[in-house]
C-alpha cells in the first residue's frame, strides 16, 4: 500500500493579517522636499485661471480645452529650450500628476511640450 507523503506545514498562517497600507497612506504627511527633473523631464505648475497673453490669445482654463498652461518651476539637464519661469502650453492628461506641499504640479517629458507663451 502507497502512503501519501505528508506535505510540510505552510509557513504563511491561516488568518491573513489586516493590510495597513491604505491606514498609513492616510496617515502620511505631503511631501515637501524638493523635486528635480531627470534628463528631459520638466516640473510645471499648471496655470488654473484663464489666460491673455499681449498678442489676445485667450487660453481657457476649462475642461473642455485639449490645452493647459502652466509654469515651468524647473528642467532637467537635457530639456532643451525651456527654462524656471517660462510659461508653456502641454495637452492634457500629459506627464505625470505629483504634488508637493499640497500643490499639484506636472512632471513631463520635454517633447510633450507644445508652445511657449510670451506675455
Amino acid at each position: 500500500m502507497c502512503e501519501m507523503p505528508k506535505l510540510p506545514r505552510s509557513r504563511y498562517p491561516d488568518t491573513m493579517h489586516e493590510d495597513d497600507t491604505l491606514s498609513r497612506f492616510e496617515h502620511s504627511e505631503p511631501f515637501t522636499g524638493r523635486i528635480e527633473p531627470l534628463d528631459g523631464y520638466v516640473l510645471v505648475e499648471p496655470v488654473d485661471d484663464e489666460t491673455e497673453t499681449n498678442a489676445g490669445l485667450i487660453i481657457p482654463a476649462s475642461t473642455e480645452s485639449a490645452c493647459i498652461a502652466g509654469i515651468v518651476v524647473a528642467a532637467g539637464d537635457d530639456a532643451s529650450g525651456v527654462a524656471p519661469g517660462d510659461k508653456v502650453l502641454y495637452p492634457r492628461g500629459a506627464g505625470f500628476e505629483i504634488r508637493i506641499g499640497g500643490q499639484p504640479k506636472r512632471l513631463l517629458d520635454r517633447q510633450e511640450l507644445i508652445a511657449r507663451l510670451y506675455d
